[in-house]
């Protein structure tokens, strides 16, 4: 409601919102919102405000910038179109180091989730490769060329590349076609050395270098995925950049570090946990002595990583990349139940409740009526309704020892509402599932 008025206040708020932006300790989150809220509103003043932040050192709110611009179809011109040749310069870069890297870690079950995690990056990458040429370019002709590269077929490729080469600037032609013709990696690396230059690193350096780059570099979701898979590797020795993750602010980076730290060295955990704050002793005591390295999931007990890589695994959440999966888990409350225990499910808006079974099994009920039982990876909630009398159910009963990970409805609007390629994923997914359930067995 507040967004909404903010907006059709018009440019008579712009003033205000740019305050609230650069006030000292702005929360990420309350800035993302503000760029979006002033993207809404439009005008020259507010195009002026917005590519003043083109250059913000937080990727996520330059992100939002040039989604109110492509919005608009705006196109860029004069200084602006340097602006987005650095902006483009960068996100290649980023790129190239990525794809690089993911060549350069084993292929074995262990390295299976930050590979994963590295190539959803690649896929973000190209996604503001797209959009930076959008903003440039015509975007239907930008949209032309990026729809015949995904094809994958070798001559909608070469098409894709003769078209690039018809309205690309001549100075961005070397970095872009080998960047996005159907080349191996390595000879895109070795075509791109002289702009982007990267040494070649081994499995080791590639987990220490996530460790310790920048986060407009490699998102949180990479970085815990490579600390998790340091745990794997039992020549990998803690490093400090390791450590300092122990300290990080994020839970989800903390969290997972100590629990490699602790895995690999009991004394050296001892005594770095002397070092934090008491709130932290607490929370990580309670996180690390449930969790056994060698049963992952199995346990029954989950670091937010393994809630992440739960989720990651539900039909409903298929092919959505694990940074906007993160969001959602910053706002778990897990819940553990025993065979008999019950939780009510309010009807009230700022109540209810979004459930996913994570271990055991659990009974829908409507009084003392078994409206329908549910195991392991069902997700329950406003949104997942599939037509099965979950509306009808006053409450949910637990079969056997069960783990429930509760997200209030309103928090994962929230997180909804600054993701919306989760939105895309998520209404994509729970369609086809419809669909197959409408269809009758034949």
């Amino acid at each position: 409601h507040a967004s909404a008025a903010l907006v059709g206040a018009g440019e008579s708020v712009l003033s205000s919102l740019e305050a609230a932006f650069h006030k000292s300790g702005q929360s990420d989150m309350v800035m993302l919102k503000i760029v979006q809220i002033i993207g809404r509103i439009g005008g020259d003043r507010a195009l002026q405000l917005l590519w003043r932040k083109a250059d913000y050192p937080d990727k996520r709110i330059v992100k939002q910038i040039l989604y109110s611009l492509r919005y608009i179809n705006y196109r860029a011109k004069g200084r602006e179109i340097r602006d987005v040749f650095d902006l483009l310069d960068t996100e290649i870069s980023k790129t190239m180091w990525n794809l690089a890297a993911l060549e350069e870690l084993p292929g074995e079950p262990a390295f299976d989730f930050l590979r994963q995690a590295l190539k959803e990056e690649v896929a973000q990458n190209y996604d503001q490769i797209t959009m930076l040429l959008s903003i440039l370019y015509d975007p239907q002709s930008v949209e032309l060329v990026r729809e015949n590269i995904e094809s994958g077929d070798p001559d909608n490729i070469a098409f894709a590349m003769e078209l690039l080469d018809l309205f690309i600037d001549p100075e961005l032609k070397p970095k872009l076609v080998p960047l996005l013709d159907d080349s191996p990696t390595e000879e895109k690396l070795h075509l791109l050395q002289l702009h982007y230059p990267r040494e070649s690193y081994t499995p080791i350096q590639v987990i220490n270098y996530l460790l310790n780059r920048d986060f407009n570099l490699n998102n949180r979701w990479t970085k815990a995925c490579a600390i998790h898979a340091s745990a794997f590797m039992s020549d990998f020795r803690i490093s400090r950049g390791l450590i300092a993750q122990v300290f990080n602010t994020d839970r989800l980076l903390q969290e997972t570090a100590a629990w490699v730290v602790y895995q690999k060295d009991r004394r050296l955990f001892g005594e770095i946990r002397e070092r934090l704050p008491q709130r932290d002793k607490k929370f990580l005591d309670t996180s690390i002595e449930n969790n056994q390295l060698l049963d992952g999931l199995d346990d029954g007990f989950f670091l937010e990583i393994e809630m992440v890589m739960f989720i990651k695994q539900l039909p409903v959440f298929r092919n959505i990349h694990g940074s906007m999966i993160c969001d959602l888990a910053d706002k778990i409350s897990p819940l553990e139940l025993m065979a008999g225990d019950k939780v009510a499910l309010a009807s009230q808006e700022d109540a209810k409740l979004v459930l996913i079974v994570a271990h055991g099994a659990i009974n829908l009920m409507d009084g003392d009526r078994v409206v329908r039982s549910l195991a392991k990876g069902a997700v329950i909630g406003e949104l997942f309704q599939d037509g099965s009398g979950q509306q009808q159910a006053t409450h949910v009963l637990a079969a056997e020892r069960t783990i429930l990970f509760r997200i209030n409805l309103l928090d994962f609007y929230f997180v909804m509402a600054n993701n919306h390629e989760l939105v895309q994923g998520l209404i994509k997914n729970i369609t086809e599932q419809t669909t197959e359930h409408s269809i009758p067995n034949r």
